[in-house]
């Protein structure tokens, strides 16, 4: 199973989504506004959300930038042969 992250742009797009989840072709996961990105449009974030996502986000363990490269790398690699 493969799960993608999809934003509609009108409703339409919206409705062929749930005629394909009605043939049992895919299964929508969560609709929301929002969703749970910051880097995506949607609502503003309240003042509370934006101080546990920095909250968070001081708490979450940190790796070198060399060691980033090594893993964009390697995952860069198997995105490459799905593609192929």
């Amino acid at each position: 199973m493969q799960t993608v992250l999809v934003e509609l742009r009108d409703n339409k797009a919206f409705e062929e989504l749930h005629n394909l989840e009605a043939k049992h072709l895919i299964r929508i996961v969560n609709e929301n506004k929002t969703g749970s990105s910051y880097a995506l449009p949607g609502e503003p974030v309240s003042v509370e959300d934006f101080r546990k996502w920095i909250e968070y986000a001081e708490n979450t363990p940190t790796i070198s930038l060399t060691q980033a490269k090594q893993q964009w790398q390697a995952q860069k690699k198997k995105l490459q042969q799905l593609i192929r």
